[in-house]
């Protein structure tokens, strides 16, 4: 009684744990309104290629270098989250119609929107060496603040990119000298103030702090739907590291919906929301979202970003594999518990007695059914391959026949020359065999065609157009196929081939040299491929 107990108590263990490792409602039905959004990305997509489009076309109809400025400088907005290698193309010519109006101002303002671009693409050197000859000394805030930020994305990243290296913490120290120098500049009644003073107590672990300012930023009616995004999955950081895996997951999904509507296609939070959802038992979804993120990274069509995902997508695998497993394992062993639970509470020896018999019973019959279904398919197989060989051997012995008669006929026709009968010497003529050694091979070619209907089609497979054969008439072979033919017959001995075709060993081994030399493939494999036409 003490042993079932033990067993009862056990089933109710396992199943508090199933409970509360499935009980994923709230998850699922966040993922439920990412799905939904993101079944509306081609709507979403078409409003922002609906915006360059109209920005396009400004910039065709103006010629006042000023408002190009500004229209390039828009484009460039619109493109550096969307696709890299057109944000670049328009920071250049911010550039170039900065120096034709010859204002340093936009000229400093066009040089950090090409630095930016380049550390999007993972060029960090020469993005360093753009911005390490700005000079903002004179510069407005709004220029200082877009300098700062650009070099404070500059070495974030790059300590983001060698975790391991010897050179992270240096890089991590620069990045946090830019972003403190970001934060002493930029006012405060802006949500770009908050988002940097969140980030900077993240940094100190101030971690509670650092969700206040993120909250702080949502009052702010300047902030748009692509710096929602952002500003939700740096919440979400936050609460990765307080350990709250729900409230982060929450804060991706967030994230990645804002993503969707804003038409992002730089690296999204589909990727960190994957990641985060397999071990929830959504391994499917996240192998959907991970696909998601690629192919907004490959459209995007920056490498460094495609470096930055394209890593993930086997882990993910792999841990999808390793949660299937275990629940497999869990539900084999909930399956065994479950049954003790219930034999131990009939309390009945003779029922598992019983049952234990019955099962046994069951599975001698699945082996004996197996044994016999095994045997079943050796027979066949033999079957197959003494149908095959019976069939080449019949060939075989219809040739040495014709050969055996051939030299009676000439026997015959010897003797009867010398007793000068004519008319038993013409019934006998040689003509006579050579039309049944032609019958005999329009019945074999028509009996090899019918098992091996695609041989000739295959057959010229292995040859460039110009040496190909197609025999006429249609449904027989050519001489030098009927030699392959039988080789895919199972005789590929020259003199058995010979005797049926009435050929020497040499003729057989020339014709068989000639094809070959003939054939696109390796003479040491033709063979081989002959016999792996089906």
């Amino acid at each position: 009684m003490r042993t079932n107990n033990k067993i009862f108590a056990s089933v109710l263990l396992l199943l508090c744990v199933s409970s509360v490792a499935f009980a994923s409602t709230d998850v699922k039905t966040l993922l439920d309104r990412l799905d939904k959004s993101l079944n509306h990305k081609a709507e979403y997509e078409k409003v922002r290629i609906e915006r360059i489009d109209h920005l396009r076309s400004l910039l065709n109809e103006t010629s006042d270098e000023r408002v190009r400025f500004d229209t390039e400088r828009k484009l460039f907005e619109e493109y550096k989250s969307y696709r890299y290698d057109s944000a670049s193309v328009y920071a250049k010519r911010c550039l170039e119609t900065a120096k034709k109006i010859d204002d340093q101002e936009l000229i400093n303002e066009s040089q950090c929107y090409l630095a930016f671009s380049l550390v999007s693409a993972g060029i960090p050197l020469q993005a360093n060496k753009l911005l390490s000859d700005i000079d903002v000394s004179n510069s407005s805030r709004e220029i200082k603040q877009l300098y700062y930020f650009t070099l404070y994305r500059l070495w974030n990243e790059e300590a983001i990119r060698i975790p391991n290296n010897e050179l992270h913490d240096e890089y991590v120290q620069q990045s946090h000298a830019y972003l403190d120098s970001l934060c002493n500049i930029t006012p405060k009644d802006t949500y770009d103030y908050w988002d940097y003073l969140g980030a900077r107590q993240m940094r100190e672990g101030k971690l509670e702090d650092a969700l206040k300012s993120y909250e702080k930023c949502f009052t702010f009616k300047s902030l748009d739907t692509h710096a929602k995004a952002m500003v939700m999955a740096e919440m979400a950081w936050v609460y990765v590291a307080l350990g709250n895996e729900d409230k982060a997951i929450e804060h991706f999904v967030e994230s990645a919906i804002y993503d969707n509507e804003s038409a992002t296609r730089e690296i999204t939070a589909l990727y960190l929301l994957a990641e985060r959802i397999v071990d929830k038992g959504e391994s499917e979804r996240a192998i959907k979202y991970i696909h998601l993120a690629l192919d907004d990274i490959n459209f995007y069509n920056a490498n460094q970003r495609k470096l930055e995902i394209g890593g993930i997508l086997p882990q993910i695998e792999q841990e999808r594999y390793d949660i299937i497993r275990s629940q497999r394992n869990t539900a084999f062993m909930a399956t065994i518990l479950a049954l003790l639970l219930i034999l131990a509470t009939t309390g009945s020896y003779i029922l598992v007695r019983k049952k234990s018999r019955l099962i046994a019973i069951a599975d001698e019959n699945v082996r004996k059914s197996l044994e016999e279904v095994e045997l079943m398919n050796k027979e066949l197989i033999e079957a197959n391959k003494i149908k095959t060989e019976y069939i080449g051997q019949l060939f075989y012995a219809n040739a040495e026949f014709i050969t055996k008669l051939d030299k009676l006929y000439k026997t015959i026709e010897r003797q009867i020359t010398t007793k000068q009968i004519d008319k038993i010497k013409e019934t006998v003529s040689h003509q006579k065999l050579e039309q049944d050694r032609a019958n005999m091979y329009a019945a074999f070619d028509a009996t090899f065609l019918g098992l091996f209907p695609h041989f000739i089609e295959k057959y010229n497979a292995l040859f460039e157009e110009k040496d190909r054969k197609y025999p006429d008439p249609e449904g027989s072979l050519t001489s030098e196929m009927r030699i392959f033919a039988l080789i895919r017959m199972g005789i590929t001995d020259s003199e058995r081939i010979g005797k049926f075709l009435d050929y020497s060993v040499h003729t057989v081994n020339t014709y068989k040299t000639r094809i070959k030399n003939r054939s696109i493939v390796k003479n040491e494999e033709f063979e081989a491929r002959i016999k792996e036409i089906a």
